[in-house]
């Protein structure tokens, strides 16, 4: 194929220079192709000194402004080369820089992440098409970001880095030690063994990306002579501290092996070859597992939509896939944010590479399923619209009322049913006078009802329900003083302090002389204003709280600042903050 192409050099060159899109293939090209928690880039590398000083010619044309790359491929049984189009949603190409893929691919998903969403970057392509490079920079910026960047709140970021090679998993941060890939009692997976470092700069984070970099396997190859022979995995851990039972924001970056084609493979041995071989395997398996997930997080915003539930995503597959259960399991109740970065090679002489490259990422592209819009349902946040949402959270975000505004300034139903409860509390508490405890009971009030409109059917109807009016009747009533509505079972928050380990809680159980005797003294303790209250304390697991009843104290009406709202959850024997 080398000597073809050298005696038809000349002619590819003149032909390449010469070529012009048509106008309709521009036009067409400028269609919305972002899709909303999958987005699928290519990055076109520029030409090496030593690729120029040997004569090497390109191959590809970037058109970014129509989001199209054209590969000029040289056949031996056709006249000339044909032009072969592959449209992707970003073109990035030789002259764009790195910082250019981050602002468009990376910095959306680093919020996501902080806010406590699952993020994953995947770098793929054939060897020697810069993907360890462009994985590099981007977490160089990242790091930065992360550290030093105006994310809002109080969090502590942890990192730990492996490669996998074949079934095996090596923590690079730890001498390249043999780590277990385990699911837990919660079907989450686990690194057992894995070293995690806990940076407090963005130098430090850095520091401890390029020292696990400098452990990772390598062997030369015809193409590369330092190809990446495993898939290296860097995971960014972001703990919440304003939100104690916020589930920590997850951030991979995954700069993935190599691919090889038949001419690149010739003289490897029996070894190298089952190394290829697991390669190969693991990245079908991934395309197979984002394609999945991707087609799960559209249909699955439609309640009545059979499509969701007929998605199977193999990510028990190849232990790359399991490692990154996170970001594929659609039993998992966490939204992820995924972006793909397909990197390429300009040589005319690895055109159909680039292509196969370019082919995987248009596999990766899931269309919009045409569905009917279901109709608006009360009970069913997928089918609130802006505007109906908006009603929503001034009806039942209780008092006092979350500002709309604030919390879902552009979000529809589905999207804010898919908001990180980090975030969500974090937006909720920028209203004034909103507690944490308010904020986080909300988010769950949301999500309960979210949760039963994907467990079971819904009768209510959409306007006019009774469920509507049944929450006027419920705001009329609330209406009136809580002083003038005390009554045994009620629970209240106190001005005084309890008890300093525990919150600021009681239930009322029967006013101060209720038991008396004498119905002078009766009379004279009712009188008073005073209430018998059992203690509510904290319990062992986040936001549940538990009521001791042996321990009890006298309260006065005057010390009772509002009514506090609680509902019983007999599987765990726990009270739970509600709206």
């Amino acid at each position: 194929m080398e000597a073809f192409f050298q005696e038809n050099r000349d002619s590819y060159i003149k032909q390449v220079a010469t070529f012009q899109p048509s106008q309709n293939q521009a036009k067409d090209a400028g269609g919305e192709l972002r899709e909303e928690d999958t987005v699928i880039a290519a990055r076109v590398r520029p030409l090496l000194p030593n690729e120029v000083n040997d004569g090497e010619v390109i191959g590809i044309s970037v058109r970014p402004e129509a989001r199209y790359a054209d590969v000029h491929e040289l056949r031996r049984k056709i006249n000339g080369q044909p032009r072969l189009n592959f449209p992707a949603p970003q073109v990035y190409g030789p002259d764009q820089t790195s910082e250019d893929v981050y602002q468009d691919l990376v910095a959306p998903l680093l919020p996501w992440a902080w806010g406590g969403g699952i993020s994953t970057l995947f770098a793929y392509g054939q060897t020697g098409s810069g993907k360890t490079y462009s994985v590099s920079e981007l977490e160089r910026l990242a790091a930065v970001e992360l550290m030093n960047g105006d994310l809002e709140g109080n969090r502590d970021v942890y990192i730990c880095a492996f490669e996998l090679l074949g079934k095996e998993a090596l923590d690079l941060l730890n001498d390249r030690r043999k780590i277990v890939v385990m699911e837990d009692a919660f079907g989450e997976s686990q690194l057992v063994g894995a070293v995690e470092e806990k940076p407090s700069t963005a130098e430090e984070l850095i520091s401890h990306i390029e020292r696990s970099m400098s452990f990772r396997k390598t062997a030369p190859t015809i193409k590369n002579d330092s190809s990446s022979r495993s898939h290296a995995v860097c995971r960014i851990r972001i703990t919440n501290k304003d939100v104690i039972d916020a589930p920590d924001g997850l951030f991979f970056l995954v700069d993935l092996a190599g691919s090889e084609v038949d001419r690149d493979i010739k003289e490897h041995s029996r070894d190298r070859m089952m190394e290829t071989r697991d390669i190969n395997v693991s990245l079908s398996t991934l395309k197979d597992c984002i394609r999945g997930r991707a087609m799960w997080n559209m249909t699955s915003g439609v309640a009545t939509n059979k499509r969701a539930m007929n998605v199977h995503v193999p990510f028990r597959s190849s232990v790359l896939t399991k490692v990154l259960k996170h970001v594929f399991d659609v039993k998992g109740n966490r939204y992820c944010k995924t972006a793909v970065l397909a990197c390429v090679k300009p040589n005319a002489a690895d055109a159909g590479p680039s292509k196969n490259t370019l082919r995987y990422a248009e596999l990766l592209r899931v269309s919009f399923p045409k569905t009917t819009p279901a109709l608006y349902n009360v009970n069913i946040p997928s089918t609130w619209s802006h505007n109906a949402l908006t009603e929503w959270i001034e009806r039942n975000s209780g008092s006092p009322p979350i500002s709309s505004s604030i919390l879902a300034p552009t979000e529809n139903g589905t999207q804010l049913c898919k908001l990180p409860k980090g975030e969500f509390v974090s937006r909720c508490l920028k209203t004034p006078n909103v507690s944490p405890e308010h904020a986080r009971a909300f988010y769950d009030k949301l999500w309960r009802l979210h949760i039963d409109s994907r467990t079971a059917k819904s009768t209510a109807p959409s306007e006019g329900s009774s469920a509507i009016a049944s929450e006027d009747e419920e705001s009329v009533k609330l209406t009136v003083p809580f002083q003038e509505r005390l009554q045994p079972g009620m629970i209240v928050r106190v001005r005084l302090q309890l008890r300093t380990e525990f919150c600021q809680y009681a239930m009322i159980l029967c006013p101060e002389g209720a038991f008396e005797k004498d119905p002078v003294r009766r009379e004279e303790m009712m009188g008073k204003k005073r209430f018998v209250c059992a203690q509510i304390v904290g319990a062992v697991m986040a936001d549940a709280y538990d009521l001791a009843m042996e321990v009890k104290k006298v309260i006065a009406v005057a010390d009772m600042e509002a009514e506090a709202f609680m509902e019983w959850d007999p599987p765990t024997r726990y009270w739970f903050m509600t709206i």
